[in-house]
């Protein structure tokens, strides 16, 4: 009655749905709490043998971050068996994020000068024959989307080698990461982070950080304090900006959406701007930690320790240190 292919790929589908609703990436990344702590305890001593110092720190970690997070897209595969519609904008959505990774990869590469170290051409044509290949095998589903990485990864390339001006690690970056965060969130399945409308607590709570440690990188970056709110307006505003952010986030994790999602970031934004604009002065150096634990989180929940283990890095480079309660304040 049943043939073993037939009990085999039964075992395997069960398998694989046991796998995407139960949140995976929590179990090894405290499987991988060893290996942080020993990056937190001597990750800065070895970095600095290569290079890294307390100037150059931001702009090495998100290259190789960036980096990382495009190799994980080409390389991971997308699981293009689980797209719900016959015509899917996500792997356009997917080159989009591509380009801009190969973008800040580009420009960084060109401005530490790592392209001045390989002289050899046919190594520079062998590495970008590689990328290539890679973008192709991460989208044989699909014609279109051969063209599209492929066209993403070249003209990121070519935009970021002629970006003379600096970009932004907190900027540009928390964006970009933000992005591929939404993306995530957007087809789980194809990312193979939990099946939609099936997410669990710790997958939906996951998100929300990350999301919410983007944004606080951002607003602490370029918002000023002034002090020219009336303490009385302020608590009204401040609670009003609350109680959105707890409506949303229950509405998220009831429905899932992402219009929800990003309104809730948007609430905790404007909550966390009216903080700052409140105070007369305000601690700068949250971005870098709020930055540090975006990166470490989004290494988290795609499974990728190494990215992990660069916002680790990135948080040992950081001269002062703050308390959770600058957090919970800014909240």
């Amino acid at each position: 009655m049943f043939t073993e292919s037939l009990i085999v790929s039964t075992a395997v589908s069960s398998f694989n749905n046991a796998a995407l609703y139960n949140p995976m990436f929590l179990a090894l990344g405290i499987l991988c709490l060893p290996l942080f702590f020993m990056v937190y305890l001597y990750g800065r001593d070895a970095v600095s043998k290569i290079g890294w110092n307390n100037h150059n720190f931001e702009n090495q970690t998100f290259l190789f971050s960036s980096l990382f997070l495009a190799l994980w897209i080409m390389m991971f595969g997308g699981n293009y068996a689980v797209i719900r519609d016959s015509i899917s904008l996500l792997p356009l959505l997917v080159s989009f994020g591509l380009f801009g990774l190969f973008v800040v990869v580009s420009q960084k590469i060109v401005m530490l000068k790592y392209n001045e170290k390989i002289s050899n051409k046919k190594l520079e044509l062998v590495i970008f024959f590689v990328l290539m290949l890679m973008a192709v095998g991460s989208s044989m589903m699909n014609w279109y989307s051969i063209l599209l990485q492929c066209a993403a990864v070249l003209t990121g390339i070519i935009v970021g080698c002629r970006v003379k001006k600096n970009i932004s690690l907190v900027s540009f970056g928390m964006v970009l990461y933000g992005y591929i965060l939404t993306l995530i969130l957007m087809q789980p399945e194809y990312f193979r982070f939990g099946q939609l409308g099936n997410l669990t607590l710790v997958h939906l709570l996951s998100v929300v950080f990350v999301g919410v440690c983007a944004v606080t990188a951002l607003v602490v970056k370029y918002t000023k304090p002034r002090a020219k709110i009336h303490d009385s307006a302020y608590i009204k505003l401040k609670w009003l900006f609350r109680i959105l952010s707890i409506l949303a986030l229950v509405l998220f994790v009831v429905t899932e959406s992402v219009p929800v999602f990003l309104s809730l970031l948007i609430t905790c934004g404007l909550s966390e701007m009216l903080t700052i604009i409140h105070r007369k002065s305000f601690n700068s150096e949250l971005a870098k930690h709020a930055c540090a634990l975006m990166i470490f989180g989004l290494g988290i929940i795609i499974i990728c320790p190494v990215i992990s283990a660069l916002g680790i890095l990135y948080l040992t480079f950081v001269s002062q240190k703050i308390k959770l309660r600058e957090f919970r304040d800014l909240l």
